[in-house]
């Protein structure tokens, strides 16, 4: 069925592309909207020799940032290094805990990359790395079509096995148009028993950018199922060399979360300005200079949890003092459905969501490329229209007797009204810099706001130009309403936490020549929110901070290459965030080229966390929570790898988690979550435009 439904995904594309290949000479402007086209000779005996392209491929790459209001200029990714790490969460991260396998919950251990934004949907957090969203997404303008194929999977795929599906394709219509999808597809059926994860994401995207008119265009969905098994019983069971991973015995068996996130974004603004006249390579042309705009957004998203569960208690015996034991413990009496259940009707069936429609209106000031001191300037005014559900608490009557209400909800509905603006500058040669503020004046939210900033300052020497970054960012913000009310099958409570006080500083040094970027970030926390012992949400009662250190250094000595990341960071406290102190990425391998066309890369991959007390995990919630009773960490992770480049073509083969081979303890991503064991995998990428 797999294989099936990735048919049904790569035959359409590989149609379209040939479509589109052979319309290619229709468009006749490139990513600047200067013309370029193909020609055509004709033979002395009066025959028509056949067109040559001559169409320079050129592709460029946006990303909204500030609210969809601006575009700056970003890269697609198709690099050789690193193209072994598939993984997402680790792409974006040194360093992650997970549940084990690929598309299951994960949080990033660097504490600076925790937070998601406040109007996002409070249960979807923790599947965030594997699936994508409008702010991440890319605009194009290129001159030919381009596509962009991959695939990866473990060598033993079945009937426990990993693979992973990316097609991408964008193409212009004509110089003004362009449109796009892009789709990724994780599944992981994991060694040990029901951890099975299903990761889908699907958006479409179009760009229609004229002289007085642009407009942008987002339709998006991400889908997570994932089965939970709530971990070991026996962790120790992944010592015992006797016994094979799928004979492990798990606490749930049964029990399934799905998660689902559906948005779209219209983004759109009239330009004021001028024409004013230009001359490029003796060529005399006029162009439109804008002066300000109406710009206006509006934002859609739907998403929703369903967690869903045959035994709602179950309880394993051990033997030891322990003896008889209930996993959300003896006391605990589920509130809507408390006995066995069936796959057909299962006992827990708990359904939250949120509605969310956010309209915004901007009146903007840009930078005037035809004048030497100028900068951005914007103001806007928005709001939010919310609908939340959850389960519902009342019993519900039926003839005869009163029924807990399985499967059933609850709403409420919000709204936020606010209002801010920003002053940025982003094309100068000697200071770049930007301000933003918000702040909420009506709705659940009012009072909050976010002050944002930071300045850039480029130092251009003869062969390179380095950076300083300096940010700094001020909120206040109140709780998630799902922090302060909640029900379900196996939590209640009601909660009235203050507004969180948050600040965060930074400073960067970069220099790309020489492949060496290190930093330092600060943060003071204020009623901090968290998920306690009890897997409930609390509030931290007094201020705390966190610091960071982190370098990336890449050398290279002859074929011998060395990427170094390492991120060391301190919290002062130990009571509501547990984070490793010191996490590394290195990445260590030989490069060549074989029969003068194929580049190799045939290393080692190895990630280190220190020994830290990681969260423990609640799969009703689909929450990471505190505990101070078991430490994980200070293992290594190692990877063998082989990297092929040819031409667009790129190819790994990678024996994945070595260290299981050679160490028979320790290898846990979260408490009682053991990792896969060592696995042999391949993946391919393959990029085409002609």
């Amino acid at each position: 069925m797999q294989i099936q439904l990735r048919v049904i995904v790569i035959l359409p594309l590989l149609l379209l592309s040939l479509f589109v290949n052979a319309q290619r000479n229709n468009f006749s402007g490139g990513p600047s909207g200067q013309a370029s086209g193909g020609s055509s000779s004709t033979s002395k005996g009066g025959k028509s020799d056949a067109k040559k392209d001559t169409i320079v491929f050129k592709l460029k790459a946006y990303q909204f940032e500030g609210d969809y209001s601006r575009l700056k200029e970003t890269k697609l990714d198709t690099v050789f290094a690193d193209f072994q790490t598939y993984n997402p969460v680790l792409k974006k991260s040194v360093s992650a805990q997970t549940l084990g396998n690929i598309g299951s919950s994960a949080q990033s251990n660097d504490y600076f990359q925790r937070s998601i934004d406040s109007k996002d949907f409070l249960f979807l957090k923790n599947y965030q790395g594997y699936q994508t969203y409008p702010k991440e997404i890319h605009f194009y303008n290129t001159t030919k079509p381009f596509t962009l194929l991959e695939y990866g999977q473990w060598f033993n795929n079945k009937p426990s096995g990993e693979s992973w599906l990316r097609v991408f394709q964008t193409q212009n219509i004509n110089k003004n148009l362009n449109v796009g999808f892009n789709y990724n597809s994780i599944t992981s059926q994991g060694k040990y028993l029901s951890q099975e994860a299903k990761n889908n994401s699907l958006n479409l995207f179009t760009s229609y950018n004229a002289d007085r008119y642009d407009l942008w265009f987002i339709l998006g969905k991400n889908k997570s199922k994932n089965q939970e098994n709530g971990g070991l019983l026996l962790p120790t069971d992944i010592e015992n060399p006797d016994l094979k991973p799928e004979n492990i015995p798990v606490w749930f068996n049964g029990t399934m979360a799905e998660t689902n996130n559906t948005f779209a974004v219209l983004s759109h603004q009239y330009k004021f300005g001028k024409w004013v006249k230009q001359q490029e390579q003796k060529i005399i042309f006029q162009k439109f200079v804008t002066r300000f705009t109406l710009m206006h957004t509006l934002e859609y998203s739907n998403n929703s949890r369903y967690f869903h569960e045959i035994d709602p208690n179950p309880t394993f015996t051990y033997d030891d003092s322990r003896g008889k034991v209930y996993f959300y413990g003896t006391s605990h009496a589920p509130y809507i459905y408390g006995s066995l259940g069936t796959k057909a009707m299962p006992a827990t069936q708990d359904n939250t969501g949120m509605t969310r429609v956010t309209n915004l209106f901007y009146l903007k000031g840009v930078e005037a490329s035809d004048r030497k001191y100028t900068f951005g300037k914007q103001a806007y005014i928005g709001n939010d229209l919310i609908n939340l559900y959850l389960p519902r608490q009342e019993l519900i009557y039926t003839p005869g007797i009163m029924r807990p209400p399985i499967g059933l909800t609850q709403s409420k509905n919000l709204t936020n009204t606010f209002a801010g603006g920003s002053i940025y500058r982003t094309n100068a040669k000697f200071l770049n810099w930007n301000a933003n503020g918000r702040i909420y004046v009506q709705g659940y939210r009012s009072g909050d706001f976010d002050l944002s900033g930071n300045i850039e300052k480029p130092i251009r020497t003869s062969k390179d130009t380095s950076f300083v970054r300096l940010t700094g960012n001020m909120t206040n913000t109140t709780a998630d309403y799902f922090y302060n009310h909640y029900y379900s099958n196996h939590f209640k409570w009601e909660n009235n936490f203050d507004k969180t006080y948050e600040l965060k500083v930074g400073a960067v040094y970069e220099k790309p020549y020489r492949r060496l970027k290190v930093g330092v970030k600060y943060s003071i926390v204020n009623r901090y929110l968290y998920w306690d012992e009890s897997s409930m949400p609390a509030q931290a009662n007094s201020e705390f901070s966190v610091a960071q250190i982190f370098a990336s250094k890449d050398f290279k000595f002859g074929p011998l290459n060395l990427l170094n990341s390492v991120v060391y960071q301190k919290s002062t406290t130990e009571k509501y965030l547990h984070i490793p102190e010191l996490s590394t990425h290195n990445t260590i391998f030989l490069s060549g080229v074989l029969a003068k066309v194929m580049a190799v890369q045939v290393g080692v991959d190895l990630r280190y966390d220190a020994s830290y007390y990681a969260d423990y995990y609640s799969p009703a919630l689909g929450m990471f929570y505190v505990q101070h009773n078991q430490k994980i960490g200070d293992y290594p992770w190692l990877d063998a790898f082989v990297n092929l480049k040819l031409k667009r073509t790129r190819f790994y083969v990678k024996y994945a988690n070595l260290g299981t081979k050679f160490i028979k303890k320790g290898y846990y991503t979260t408490p009682n979550y053991a990792s896969q064991i060592a696995t042999l995998a391949f993946g391919l990428s393959w990029s085409f435009y002609n």
